[in-house]
């Protein structure tokens, strides 16, 4: 269970503003609601396409606001609407995630004509914000947010602060048998000895705090334990301290280096992110490196998400007390079989970067067709960009005959139907994550690299070769 406010974004078109906003001081008014409106959450000088896309990515439900003014208008609206619709394909069927609301005598879309719409007409407005408000309260309950009276449990997420109350019990038990698999991977690369026999970074007849700093908004603290007159060991911990609400946080970054969730006394939180470290480690030195290793992971997961490419979130935002769910890569489509072998293939596009070529083809198979983005490196023998390759589970493909039959490695988009509705089809989506290949994604490999490379001095990676 949680007591964080239930995140709602307005989805609208800027001839219903008046309407909308007024809406939204409503939602506001709920002490268990935090709502989106983009003319109050968006700074100057944001980025528009970015800010809208990470705060729908991590909302928990969209208000779809609708009249026939919006449905009729050519405008970032329907852009807004597509980008929320694609997210909620990746959501499990049956899951509340779009709920349309008319403010006006309007025909729904087709695409959203799937779900139950309600009618916010003027003069009926406090009946239907009632039917809204149990709609959200059922979508809370379905998250684990059953306490919605209590608002002095709610984090203050408008001003970033966020009070974590204190854990009634360990919240992840580790298992001696991580252990050992998290120390034989450290051991590969540090070739030091770990604590013999030891189930957590913790538990010791002594133990001290012997060196301590911050950055990349995590806190780190070196402790050391000691079991008997000449058996010490020296434990990492990591407490997270700040959050954003879209993109990586820094609890995820920490769970792909290794680290282990775990009960704590020696954060404030009582919860941190383990794992051992030997008695030269430089605190300091790996506060600072990771500040910026982590802002590069950062940044290359947006870009690569802009090429089509979701990368795993294994922490997301749980450690805050939201709720997160792991998101499917969207590299392993199970339609799109080889990515190769169809009744029809036709070549659309090719471009390159300075270490990538790229290919766009459409395939037709008896039950699927779509679209397959095809990529190759420059330099076969290049195993960082290789393993780049294999983080993203890319598929691959010996002969691939785009590339003179050499091999490739390759992402399927399953095409989706387009009727006359404005909203349906997926064409432009697919489209603008090929085209973002040759802008975006070797950026993306290079950042990721480099932040592997500042972690691998201190024993830590994520890249495999």
């Amino acid at each position: 269970m949680t007591s964080r406010p239930l995140r709602v974004f307005l989805c609208h078109s800027s001839v219903d503003k008046p309407a909308v906003r007024e809406l939204y001081q409503k939602l506001r008014a709920e002490p268990w609601i935090e709502p989106w409106l983009d003319e109050i959450k968006l700074l100057p000088g944001q980025e528009w396409d970015l800010e809208i896309e990470q705060a729908i990515e991590a909302t928990d439900i969209i208000i779809v606001c609708l009249s026939n003014s919006s449905i009729t208008k050519r405008g970032y609206v329907q852009k807004e609407i597509k980008i929320a619709l694609d997210y909620s394909d990746l959501r499990p069927e049956g899951e509340v995630f779009i709920i349309p609301i008319r403010l006006d005598d309007c025909k729904p879309p087709k695409r959203l004509s799937k779900w139950q719409y309600a009618d916010y007409f003027e003069g009926q407005r406090e009946e239907a914000f009632k039917r809204l408000i149990s709609s959200l309260e059922k979508r809370g309950e379905s998250l684990g947010m059953v306490n919605f009276d209590k608002s002095e449990k709610m984090k203050d997420v408008t001003h970033g602060v966020v009070i974590l109350e204190e854990p009634t019990q360990n919240l992840v038990g580790i298992q001696t048998q991580q252990v050992i698999q998290q120390e034989n991977k450290l051991k590969e690369v540090k070739k030091f000895d770990f604590p013999k026999n030891k189930a957590d970074h913790h538990t010791a007849l002594a133990s001290e705090v012997v060196s301590s700093a911050s950055s990349g908004g995590v806190k780190f603290v070196v402790s050391k334990l000691q079991w008997g007159k000449n058996d010490f060991g020296y434990s990492l911990h990591a407490e997270p301290t700040s959050f954003s609400l879209g993109g990586m946080q820094s609890p995820d970054f920490l769970s792909y280096l290794g680290f282990q969730k775990e009960s704590c006394q020696f954060v404030s939180t009582r919860i941190c992110y383990t794992t051992w470290v030997d008695s030269s480690f430089d605190v300091s030195k790996f506060a600072v490196d990771f500040g910026e290793a982590f802002s590069n992971f950062d940044t290359s997961a947006s870009l690569f998400r802009d090429c089509g490419y979701f990368l795993d979130q294994p922490e997301g935002l749980a450690y805050f007390g939201y709720s997160s769910e792991r998101r499917i890569g969207r590299s392993k489509s199970p339609y799109g079989g080889d990515g190769h072998n169809a009744s029809s293939v036709k070549k659309m596009k090719q471009s390159e970067d300075e270490d990538f070529f790229y290919q766009l083809s459409w395939i037709e198979r008896a039950n699927s067709k779509g679209w397959v983005i095809h990529c190759r490196t420059k330099n076969p023998s290049d195993q960082e960009l290789l393993s780049i390759l294999k983080f993203l589970d890319f598929n691959a493909f010996s002969e691939c005959p785009l590339f003179d039959f050499e091999k490739c490695f390759w992402m399927f988009i399953e095409y989706q139907t387009k009727s006359n509705d404005v909203f349906e089809g997926n064409a432009e989506y697919a489209h603008r994550c090929y085209d973002s290949h040759a802008k975006k994604f070797s950026t993306a490999a290079r950042k990721l690299i480099q932040a592997n490379n500042l972690m691998s001095e201190f024993g830590f990676h994520f890249l495999k070769s």
